[in-house]
């Protein structure tokens, strides 16, 4: 490598941790860590660097095989997908810590494990105060935004009362409170063509005819056209979730009946389950997703944003298809735990595999203290930089050189 490209990854790299340690719990854990942050600021000042944008792009019940990068699935249904993890990371084995929806979320988004953050089943809500990647990055002069599915407000209210499914009290919202187009249960305020969130003061936006992935895709292009630097956005679908009130997946009409005869997975081939009547629509809401990150991405470039913008793409838990439970999800098996994770944009464009196993929560250190997003944390170590001694991790180029990616000495 010249000297002058050594330079330019240094740079970005430098600029990373310095977001990482000042945006994350680690400067609330870590006294230390302010310091340094305040250090890493400086330098980034006479440098003139610039914060990078956040897109978080959440799908629902993902199954982490159907991204073709994987190569394991012959179907060609995500060449958006694909085509970010040839140009940036992708994380071969990681895993959510609890495989349903709401816990999943919990983890994700501070970090923690249930028995600390609280949501260890779906209808509990995270802690007005609850540490969140939101929290800190506003700290770090972000803005934190959302569009979507929530599903981390609490259900039950007091004396055993049910509260609204769809509206989210702004201290309900783990510390997005900038932009708020969001429903806590999407799936029960909404069905595929027809449907409705609610925007920050609570007022339903209501949809109709169009398709909901798209319809949240809307949303968020709507939002990024205007948007100010630098900004963290969550998109949070809920396709390719099943329709909870007829326990079906739909696909959107263009792709209905297009996948009639699909790949089957071999976890599900010697299993009941209800895979043989579910795959064909399944795999069109996988596409409807591919696509909708295609138009997010398009988005990005024709305002200017793409590369100043890390993309990470995942889902809170697989789909097993009612072949090891009674349910899609909510077992140890991998087909439940394993789930995508592709990651594209500064610090993260070097055509990498990460074989090691990574998790929602991988920042919960002995001491079940929050000392990091487990997502930035991902982040930080995909991208050499050291918030811990669990961040230490090797990596392999698409030409197979193995790389070795730990503290730098030069940051």
């Amino acid at each position: 490598m010249s000297g002058s490209n050594r330079h330019t990854e240094s740079s970005t790299l430098g600029l990373n941790r310095r977001d990482f340690i000042k945006g994350s719990a680690v400067a609330a854990a870590f006294p230390a860590a302010r310091s340094e942050a305040a250090a890493l600021d400086a330098q980034e000042n006479r440098a003139g660097r610039r914060k990078p944008n956040i897109v978080l792009y959440i799908s629902d019940q993902f199954r982490w095989d159907f991204v073709s990068a994987y190569g394991l699935n012959p179907m060609q249904l995500t060449p958006n997908l694909d085509a970010m993890a040839r140009r940036g990371t992708l994380l071969r084995s990681h895993i959510t810590n609890q495989p349903v929806c709401a816990p999943s979320r919990a983890a994700l988004f501070t970090g923690q494990y249930q028995n600390k953050h609280g949501v260890w089943r779906n209808g509990f809500g995270l802690a007005p105060d609850a540490v969140t990647l939101a929290t800190e990055l506003r700290k770090a002069g972000y803005t934190a935004n959302y569009i979507g599915k929530w599903h981390l407000a609490p259900r039950e209210g007091e004396k055993g009362t049910h509260t609204d499914r769809g509206r989210v009290a702004p201290n309900e919202r783990g510390g997005f409170l900038d932009f708020w187009e969001g429903s806590n249960e999407l799936e029960w305020t909404s069905h595929p063509y027809e449907g409705e969130i609610y925007d920050g003061t609570g007022k339903a936006i209501p949809f109709s005819g169009v398709y909901r992935a798209d319809f949240i895709t809307q949303r968020a292009k709507q939002f990024l056209n205007t948007v100010h630097e630098p900004f963290l956005l969550v998109i949070s679908q809920l396709e390719v979730h099943q329709q909870n009130d007829c326990n079906c997946f739909v696909a959107p009409k263009e792709y209905a009946g297009k996948y009639a005869n699909p790949f089957v997975p071999g976890d599900l081939k010697a299993l009941p389950g209800d895979w043989q009547k579910q795959l064909p629509d399944y795999c069109g809401a996988v596409k409807s997703i591919d696509d909708s990150v295609g138009e997010i991405r398009k988005t990005l470039a024709e305002r200017g944003l793409e590369d100043d913008t890390i993309f990470l793409f995942l889902t809170d838990h697989g789909c097993h298809f009612r072949t090891r439970n009674a349910e899609y999800k909510r077992s140890p098996h991998e087909s439940s735990i394993h789930v995508p994770l592709v990651i594209q944009g500064p610090g993260f464009d070097h055509s990498l595999d990460i074989p090691e196993l990574t998790s929602q929560n991988s920042g919960a250190h002995k001491s079940d203290r929050c000392d990091a997003h487990a997502v930035v944390r991902c982040r930080a170590a995909c991208a050499g930089i050291d918030a811990g001694p669990q961040l230490h991790t090797a990596a392999r180029s698409r030409d197979g050189r193995l790389v070795q990616r730990g503290l730098r000495s030069d940051l």
